[in-house]
């Protein structure tokens, strides 16, 4: 069981460490091109709890409730993950595209089984929603 733990904990700042060089990464003569190629400094997870469900929250504040995150720090020494919250846009019950937000939280990683990566061009989706009539 504590090797299961430590590889999500290693897979969870592999996924941080990728989004950090994503965001940060510069270059001589085209500045932030990995951002520009990736689309976007995030890369949404779901994450999985002990149960195998999806880890959901609510955003009390903004009134929306949420399985996709941000990984924003990971303190494997204390076991300590913070996450900012996704807000997911629906179109026709289908999830269109990702908005981030400021909401942040720090769960315990003990509380999680597994993550799954999901697309980063949820991020950089443009929706256009068109009257059917």
């Amino acid at each position: 069981m504590d090797e299961q733990r430590y590889h999500l904990g290693e897979v969870l700042k592999e996924i941080h460490y990728f989004q950090e060089l994503i965001e940060h990464s510069r270059t001589k003569h085209f500045d932030c091109l990995l951002l520009k190629i990736v689309g976007s400094d995030t890369i949404p997870v779901l994450l999985l709890t002990r149960q195998g469900t999806p880890l959901r929250l609510t955003n009390y504040d903004e009134g929306f409730t949420t399985c996709y995150f941000r990984i924003e720090k990971v303190d494997g020494k204390h076991g300590l993950l913070t996450i900012s919250f996704l807000r997911p846009m629906m179109v026709e019950g289908e999830l269109a595209s990702l908005e981030k937000t400021a909401k942040r939280v720090t769960i315990h990683s003990d509380t999680l089984s597994g993550v799954q990566l999901l697309s980063t061009s949820l991020l950089s989706a443009n929706m256009f929603i068109e009257s059917k009539w």
